[in-house]
């Protein structure tokens, strides 16, 4: 076999030389043996006086000839008599201890890039799960374990649970261009400290977007004093969406015909919906004559569907007196539910109507959870932990499939 041939093909160096091939468990094994081309030099103290020590074997996964191929290699050993360490011939188409070359692992990245899963993969050229997930975090690894945040401006701070009640994430999102940009362990303020520790440039951010804990409140004002703070709409929507069913919840307890209780119960969709177009009229017209008939239900679900008024406010002013009104009437729905929702919304509307200052959308924000959500449902990363945070620093690459 010409040596131009395996270099061509399979990026083997004129340092190997072919000289047979082995047909096998149905693979192809084709036989390399190390040479010399150049006088040998010690890697360790630049020595010369090298004699040949014997011969090592490795077996290396290869890009596949219509069937499993492999190289099997017979690599020279060197004693050298300067410094008495050993050595062995390089081997310049794979690295480290790994069992695959790296055309090998560039053509599972190939893979990856046509929307291939680690399982497709495996079984297409019959070879472990770990083995394709260890390569795709290596190629992750090398282009996304350390993002460049020195020309950030405008972040969004985020948490989710990977496991709900048991293990949580914070992400930060570069809001200009929706790529994660840190990962960290846990919720709150100590999942952040590693994040403004990178932030070397004191005045740097001109932007953050977080939910309303006051432990987010606070590290934005310790560590980006200078950035506009804006409570999310997200977050805000979210709890009043909480109280909504909080009410629906409540009236289903205390309601005692089996009938209604069903009906109340079936409800809660409809209620946290933002279109009710997507439901039949038949649907449509029984959650309006539950409405009418149940005051509280009506009151609580008409507030929710009024609380996008508090952004669409002609300037600053005009959208605080927007969000002291519906607190107003939330207050005066008597639904502790609601009305504890609207005392909290008051506590942070400097934050809430910090939106006009900037007028960011949640669209960058609710594409990035979207595709967390899809990494989560594929179960990427329970037995990795590092293998799931890349694939969220790396969620944008054509290798991590989005849907």
């Amino acid at each position: 076999m010409e040596p131009s041939f395996l270099y061509h093909s399979f990026g083997i160096s004129r340092s190997y030389q072919y000289h047979a091939t082995e047909y096998k468990d149905n693979a192809i094994i084709l036989k390399l043996k190390s040479i010399s081309l150049k006088k040998v030099k010690c890697p360790h103290c630049g020595g010369y006086h090298i004699i040949k020590y014997g011969v090592i074997h490795r077996k290396l996964h290869n890009l596949p000839i219509g069937k499993k191929t492999f190289l099997s290699l017979t690599i020279q050993r060197y004693l050298c008599n300067d410094c008495k360490k050993i050595f062995q011939a390089d081997i310049p188409f794979t690295h480290g201890n790994v069992s695959y070359t790296y055309r090998f692992s560039r053509y599972i990245i190939d893979l990856f890039r046509l929307g291939a899963t680690i399982s497709d993969i495996a079984k297409h050229l019959g070879v472990g799960w770990d083995m394709i997930k260890d390569i795709h975090k290596k190629y992750l690894k090398r282009k996304y374990a350390n993002p460049d945040i020195s020309k950030v401006k405008r972040i969004g701070i985020d948490e989710f649970a990977v496991r709900k009640g048991h293990v949580y994430k914070t992400i930060v999102v570069d809001l200009d261009t929706g790529r994660i940009i840190y990962v960290g362990d846990g919720r709150g303020s100590s999942s952040l400290t590693d994040f403004w520790k990178r932030l070397k440039r004191r005045g740097q951010l001109e932007l953050v977007t977080s939910e309303m804990s006051a432990a987010y409140i606070l590290a934005v004002k310790e560590n980006a004093s200078e950035a506009i703070h804006v409570y999310d709409k997200f977050h805000v929507v979210q709890l009043v969406n909480e109280a909504v069913d909080k009410v629906r919840r409540s009236i289903w307890n205390q309601e005692t015909d089996l009938e209604k209780r069903k009906l109340i119960k079936g409800t809660r969709w409809m209620l946290l919906s933002k279109n009710l177009d997507k439901y039949d009229e038949a649907a449509r017209n029984r959650f309006e004559n539950i409405l009418q008939t149940n005051e509280p239900l009506f009151k609580a679900y008409y507030l929710k569907e009024d609380l996008c008024q508090i952004w669409m406010q002609k300037d600053k002013q005009a959208g605080e007196e927007q969000l002291k009104y519906w607190c107003k009437r939330a207050q005066e729905s008597k639904l502790p539910a609601m009305v504890k929702a609207a005392n909290f919304l008051l506590a942070k509307r400097t934050g809430i109507q910090a939106w006009y200052d900037c007028k960011i959308t949640n669209a960058i924000l609710e594409g990035t959870n979207n595709k967390v959500k899809v990494i989560k449902r594929k179960g990427y990363g329970y037995r990795d932990d590092e293998y799931f945070n890349l694939l969220l620093l790396g969620m944008h690459d054509e290798t991590v499939q989005k849907e």
